[in-house]
């Protein structure tokens, strides 16, 4: 995916705009509209959902990561999403209009987008898959593998909830693996 970003970034360059979030900066919030995405330079963003009043994580996105709230880019209509800053981030922000104006413009980059795209949903495939059929030991394997350095730069709860877990379960995988 690395090599996808890089390659949208330098494609989409016209139409890509600088953005700073420091720690805790909200950059969409729950119920509203947006059309862009982000794709992170430096830090780390999250995407997640608000449940009875608690919020379930996601979505992560650190270094040559993409995210956005894509419920509202796609259907037009407030997010159920809202993403923040997990850490101080450096990222690039697209807005989706203006990128299918570009690509009118500028057909020769569909394919990219589309890998891009492709890539995306395999993750998400993926991610669906292992809550649905690993235990929560291999979810958290899983997971170490896909976002390897996390532990250092995400809290536990944050974990947790990501992996569809409380806290004590996740504390007890982490003790029966030795981390």
């Amino acid at each position: 995916m690395k090599e996808l970003i890089q390659s949208a970034r330098a494609a989409f360059a016209p139409i890509l705009a600088r953005r700073t979030a420091r720690k805790g900066a909200v950059l969409v919030a729950p119920g509203e509209r947006s059309t862009r995405l982000f794709l992170v330079e430096t830090g780390l963003l999250r995407s997640f959902h608000v449940v009875e009043s608690r919020e379930v994580d996601a979505h992560f996105a650190l270094e040559d990561g993409v995210v956005g709230a894509i419920d509202s880019i796609v259907f037009g209509r407030e997010s159920r999403y809202g993403i923040d800053a997990l850490e101080d981030t450096e990222c690039l922000s697209l807005d989706w209009g203006e990128l299918e104006s570009f690509l009118d413009a500028h057909p020769e980059h569909e394919r990219l987008v589309r890998k891009i795209t492709q890539h995306l949903y395999a993750e998400l495939v993926e991610r669906f898959e292992g809550m649905l059929f690993l235990s929560a030991r291999d979810r958290y394997e899983h997971f170490l593998a896909r976002y390897p350095g996390i532990t250092q730069r995400v809290g536990l709860a944050h974990i947790a909830s990501y992996l569809g877990m409380t806290q004590e379960t996740l504390s007890r995988v982490r003790s029966a693996r030795g981390s």
